[in-house]
């Protein structure tokens, strides 16, 4: 009977441990962090965005600069990443920080559609410290918008969560891992600006994806998103469903809303499709910002980018 017991309790422990892992795989006085938001202080997982990290910076310069800015193609670029201990750290921690990069977009899956730039061994204090690794021009090609993932790798500090092809989730439940997805527009009267989107499904299975589209900042003017001739075929075949956006071409679709919706779009296995976003203005436009993210049919978000229009230094 006893034995029987031993068995029982030994089968809910496991349950229980998949269900409610520990919260963290390192003690709290050797826990290295990167922030996935200004909010986040390292609870693994994090909650709030995921993919504009504050703590990775791109600079022109092996100086650091006070706001991160796009790559130049073709150039050195230099990447600054900050690593942070919590509140009561105890002496130094070794490590790695290791730096990929792809294009624009969502929906990245790990770790086939990440391109490794470098790695940097770093010794992080209890003050903390940035790390720079070079970005060389042979790895920057256009165009000029990419998203970056930065790990830090390091036997007294393991990932909590194995990691999964689902960057997002891989970025949200490891501390150890942050994710930068950010371009910044600048929009001129009557000269409209075409950026460029990546909508990609990290699955190894065809699947539909929905593309949410808000703004916390509204932009005063029009913009624009061209799915291209492929994907608005899927998307019609799908149903054509959306929200918040009026269809002014074959392709194009211009947001009306604050919050507007894409669903329905199909993707073939481990494919990645670009589109295109087209921010334009008649007048002096105030500094405005525009989310654009990806989930699956069950809502699970898959990533997606920040795009910072007309801002300030």
């Amino acid at each position: 009977m006893k034995a029987k017991l031993a068995t029982v309790l030994a089968g809910l422990l496991a349950v229980a441990t998949l269900i409610a892992p520990a919260v963290s795989a390192t003690p709290f006085q050797r826990d290295v962090y990167m922030r996935d938001n200004v909010s986040d202080i390292g609870n693994e997982p994090s909650t709030g965005s995921i993919y504009f990290s504050p703590d990775i910076k791109v600079c022109s310069t092996p100086v650091p600069c006070a706001v991160s800015q796009n790559p130049v193609v073709g150039v050195n670029n230099y990447v600054f990443v900050t690593l942070r201990r919590k509140p009561g750290a105890i002496g130094n921690v070794d490590g790695s920080l290791q730096l990929y990069r792809s294009n624009l977009g969502g929906g990245t899956a790990w770790p086939a559609g990440w391109t490794y730039i470098g790695t940097a061994g770093a010794t992080v204090p209890v003050s903390g410290t940035t790390v720079m690794i070079t970005w060389p021009g042979w790895n920057v090609p256009g165009p000029a918008h990419f998203c970056l993932l930065a790990r830090w790798v390091s036997n007294a500090d393991p990932m909590t969560f194995a990691e999964g092809s689902n960057t997002q989730l891989n970025a949200q439940r490891n501390n150890n891992i942050a994710w930068r997805n950010v371009d910044s527009v600048q929009v001129r009267p009557f000269e409209p600006v075409r950026v460029p989107y990546t909508i990609g499904n990290p699955e190894r299975t065809d699947a539909r994806q929905n593309l949410i589209l808000e703004q916390p900042r509204p932009f005063a003017g029009a913009i624009t998103i061209d799915l291209g001739q492929e994907l608005t075929a899927r998307w019609k075949a799908a149903g054509g469903r959306a929200t918040g956006v009026k269809r002014v071409g074959e392709t194009q679709f211009q947001i009306i809303d604050t919050k507007a919706r894409i669903d329905g779009l199909t993707l073939k296995a481990d494919e990645r499709v670009q589109i295109a976003l087209t921010f334009s203005t008649d007048e002096e436009a105030e500094p405005a910002e525009l989310h654009v993210r990806q989930v699956d049919v069950q809502g699970t978000d898959l990533g997606g980018a920040q795009y910072l229009i007309n801002e300030k230094d």
